[in-house]
C-alpha cells in the first residue's frame, strides 16, 4: 500500500511509467495514469501529477535545513521527469523506461519517507484511512449551494464553490493514484473558500447562514478527523466557531 504523502504517490506514478515496458514516453503515461492519449481525462490526471511534484516542494521547506537543501538539488531532476520539456513524447526512440533513472526515484522515495515522518497527522500526511464521510459531505455541500438563490450567494462565487467541491470528490474517487494528502490539501483550499463565501450569505440571509454554518463545521471536523486520525471533532468545531466569528466581525468592520 503506497503511503499517502504526495511525493510518495508521485514516486509510484513515476515508477509506472518507468515500468510500463512501454516505447514511447507517452504510451508510459497512458498506461501510469489510465486514460487516452490527448484526452481531456489525460490532461487532467497529469496536471494533478504537477500538483503532487508542487506539493513535494513546498513540503521539502517544512524539513530540517540540512536535509531540506540536500533534497531540494534534486527537484530540477524531477521536474523534468515530469515535464520532459525537450523531448517528443512520441518519439519511438524514447521508451518510457529511460524517463527517470533509479537514483532519482530512490532519492524522490527517501524524501517522502522523511515528509511523512516529520508531517504525520498534518493535511501533508494524514494518517485517516476512510474518507467516504467527507466525499458525502462534499456532496452535500453540492446540492446546497445549487438550491441557494444568486440573491443569497452569487451564481460566480457559487460556481466556484461548487467546481472545487467536485474538483474534491474527483480526487477521492481517484485517490488510489493521487493520494490522501493532495485530497486533503484541495479539501483545505474548498473550507478556507467556503469560511470567505459564509460572510457573505450572512450578511444576505440569515436563515441560509445558520444551515451554512453547521455544514462548514462538519465538513472542517471530518477533515480534521482524516488528517489526525484522532477524535478532534470538539476542537475542530471550536476554532470553526472562532475562525467563522471573526470573517463576519471582519467584513461588518470594512462594510461599516
Amino acid at each position: 500500500m503506497i503511503q499517502s504523502t504526495a511525493p510518495h504517490h508521485l514516486h509510484a506514478i513515476l515508477t509506472r511509467v518507468r515500468d510500463s515496458g512501454k516505447g514511447q514516453y507517452a504510451e508510459g503515461w497512458v498506461t501510469a495514469l489510465e486514460a487516452d492519449w490527448g484526452s481531456a481525462e489525460f490532461s487532467k490526471r497529469h496536471a494533478e501529477v504537477v500538483n503532487l511534484l508542487s506539493l513535494t516542494i513546498h513540503q521539502l521547506q517544512a524539513l530540517p535545513e540540512r536535509s531540506r537543501d540536500r533534497f531540494m538539488r534534486h527537484v530540477p531532476a524531477w521536474w523534468s521527469a515530469v515535464i520532459q520539456p525537450k523531448a517528443n513524447w512520441a518519439d519511438n526512440g524514447r521508451a518510457a523506461t529511460q524517463i527517470v533513472d533509479l537514483d532519482l526515484l530512490d532519492h524522490l522515495e527517501s524524501a517522502a519517507d522523511l515528509i511523512s515522518a516529520n508531517l504525520s497527522g498534518s493535511e501533508g500526511a494524514p494518517v485517516g484511512a476512510d474518507l467516504g464521510e467527507i466525499s458525502q459531505q462534499c456532496q452535500e455541500w453540492v446540492e446546497f449551494l445549487l438550491g441557494m438563490g444568486s440573491e443569497d450567494l452569487g451564481d460566480a462565487l457559487r460556481g466556484q464553490l461548487i467546481s472545487q467541491l467536485r474538483h474534491v470528490v474527483w480526487l477521492i474517487e481517484h485517490v488510489d493514484l493521487f493520494g490522501e494528502a493532495r485530497v486533503s490539501g484541495e479539501v483545505s483550499h474548498a473550507i478556507g473558500s467556503l469560511a470567505q463565501a459564509g460572510s457573505v450569505v450572512g450578511g444576505r440571509n440569515p436563515e441560509a447562514a445558520g444551515r451554512w454554518t453547521r455544514a462548514f463545521l462538519s465538513l472542517m471536523a471530518a477533515c480534521a478527523i482524516f488528517n489526525a486520525g484522532a477524535p478532534v471533532v470538539q476542537e475542530a468545531i471550536e476554532a470553526g466557531s472562532s475562525l467563522a466569528g471573526e470573517i463576519v466581525a471582519v467584513v461588518q468592520d470594512v462594510q461599516n
